[in-house]
């Protein structure tokens, strides 16, 4: 939608409401912008990684360990995604 009429705002104010029924939760305001500064989509694989299960793991490739998110109740949140 067009630019400026409070789309981040009432995100960001729907995820601070229902975060705490989910286990993790990450907000990533702008991933455009996130996604260049963490190396394209494998850094953005590797922050993700960190904040949800606590460590980095270099070689993530293209898959998270599914046995250990698999358990997890988590609300990931993307916004600014074209």
């Amino acid at each position: 939608g067009m630019g400026g009429i409070g789309k981040t705002t009432l995100a960001k104010a729907i995820f601070n409401k229902i975060s705490r029924q989910f286990e993790d939760s990450y907000f990533i305001e702008n991933i455009r912008e996130e996604s260049e500064k963490s190396g394209g989509l494998n850094g953005m694989r590797q922050k993700l990684s960190h904040a949800l299960l606590g460590d980095i793991h270099p070689n993530i490739g293209f898959i998270f360990p599914r046995e250990r998110l698999s358990r997890k109740k988590v609300l990931i949140v993307l916004d600014d995604v074209w």
